[in-house]
């Protein structure tokens, strides 16, 4: 039995070793690659010295182009530490970080994220729908990013957002049966401060149609929370790309042009009326597009391609673009203003169409972000064009994607164009038999069907 167990010990010596190993190389993959990073950063930086001040300061001076490289040097170690769970003890501390630098900053924070997360994900589990304008806006309005907001107006002395004009707001929304106003049912439940975010933020979507003219607190309220749910409702679009939430996505960016220039509906024709004469009064156009897009058929898995082109039938003409030159320049210092060229920036969201199960007990089946591409122009430019490049399905049939081009800034200007490709069947190799062994002379060579499908 002794000998029995030191052999059990000595027989798991080498899986000891081996496993000390792996950790030690792994450790020193990722010193190397911190290595080549600080050496790339360096030579950035040139004879400067590298301290936390002065890696700031240069990183702010950088070109895109530096960054980009700079970014592209640091990917692999990235990866690295937020994939390998070796590292989960540096990750936590990366966290408590960049958290800490955020909220220090007035930014939102991971857990605003995970908050927001948890209602789109309460509501995607009961329906494919996209989100309603009020669940996103409940789901802002409670977080604890804007929750501070009305916390801090609790204080004694300390200004806050005038009841009366609360009150009225209240009443305007009832009044013009906005949803989450329409009765008591609708709004019971609400917590003080989230109701209060959430009166503020439906005032500055319908503050055209409530006449009130809010008192200098209100006012100031409604300034801070307007910057700060801009913030938020960026960081809250960048986590539905980044889990493919595609509905979800396309609410928000509904919502930021809505909650951007004080409107209510992108299909209202009042609403464009309006968008118009904000845009003249900034010697802008309302955009009018119209999209061509094209996908060529793919074989599975292989690499699938939507060719997207944007017609701008609204281009500027060289009088147009000087007054809307003029228009940006107005209070910019006369050395700056040679710099100011205005730009469109659009969003280009691809969105897979997922067939319709017919049986109401099937799991649900979300539509998935199939690609997105930032796109901007100069104001003259007749047109915009892109690519969406994604990996084709591996079951052969016809798959359908909606292009969505979004603006962020401007109200019923949207776009978008269905787009069908077919994933076809792989092309088979006849595979030669082989030769018989009483055979003198080869068989002649076997004929090819064409390229194999890829794997």
């Amino acid at each position: 039995m002794g000998k029995g167990g030191r052999g059990g010990k000595a027989a798991k010596a080498p899986e000891v070793k081996e496993s000390k190993e792996v950790v030690l190389e792994e450790k020193t993959n990722v010193l190397d690659m911190e290595s080549k990073f600080m050496q790339a950063l360096q030579r950035e930086m040139g004879d400067v010295e590298i301290t936390e001040e002065s890696v700031r300061e240069h990183i702010a001076k950088m070109t895109p182009e530096q960054r980009q490289r700079l970014m592209s040097e640091g990917k692999d170690l990235k990866h690295e530490i937020l994939t390998n769970s070796e590292h989960d003890e540096e990750l936590q501390i990366f966290r408590q970080e960049v958290n800490a630098k955020a909220e220090a900053a007035g930014l939102p924070v991971e857990k605003d994220g995970e908050h927001l997360g948890r209602k789109l994900l309460t509501h995607m589990r009961t329906t494919t729908e996209a989100p309603s304008y009020l669940l996103v806006l409940e789901a802002i309005a409670s977080s604890s990013f804007l929750v501070k907001l009305a916390v801090e107006e609790a204080r004694e002395g300390a200004p806050k957002a005038d009841a009366e004009d609360l009150a009225t707001i209240e009443a305007a929304l009832r009044k013009l049966k906005v949803a989450g106003w329409r009765s008591e049912a609708e709004e019971a439940g609400r917590a003080p401060f989230v109701r209060r975010n959430l009166v503020l933020l439906h005032f500055v979507l319908y503050n055209e149609k409530i006449e009130l003219a809010p008192k200098p607190s209100t006012q100031r309220a409604l300034g801070e929370l307007s910057q700060k749910v801009a913030c938020i409702a960026d960081m809250l679009f960048q986590y539905c790309l980044q889990n493919r939430w595609v509905k979800a996505a396309l609410t928000v960016t509904e919502l930021q042009g809505l909650l951007s220039n004080g409107l209510w509906d992108h299909k209202d024709d009042e609403c464009r009326e309006l968008m118009s004469a904000k845009m003249a009064r900034q010697s802008l156009k309302l955009p009018k597009l119209q999209l061509a897009v094209s996908a060529a058929d793919v074989e599975p898995g292989a690499a699938a391609t939507i060719k997207v082109e944007v017609m701008r039938g609204h281009a500027y003409s060289d009088d147009e673009l000087a007054a809307a030159v003029r228009a940006a320049a107005a209070g910019v210092p006369d050395e700056q203003r040679e710099a100011v060229q205005p730009q469109e920036g659009w969003w280009v969201i691809a969105e897979g169409l997922r067939r319709k199960g017919k049986d109401p007990d099937d799991e649900l089946q979300h539509n998935s972000l199939v690609g997105r591409q930032a796109l901007a122009c100069a104001l003259d430019a007749p047109g915009m064009s892109c690519e969406i490049n994604f990996q084709a399905p591996g079951n052969p049939g016809e798959y359908k994607v909606m292009i969505h081009v979004r603006s962020a800034g401007a109200v019923g200007v949207d776009v978008r164009r269905k787009v069908t490709f077919q994933v076809k069947e792989p092309k088979r190799i006849i595979t030669p038999k082989p030769a018989a062994q009483s055979t003198a002379t080869a068989p002649p060579a076997a004929e090819e069907d064409d390229v194999p499908a890829l794997q």
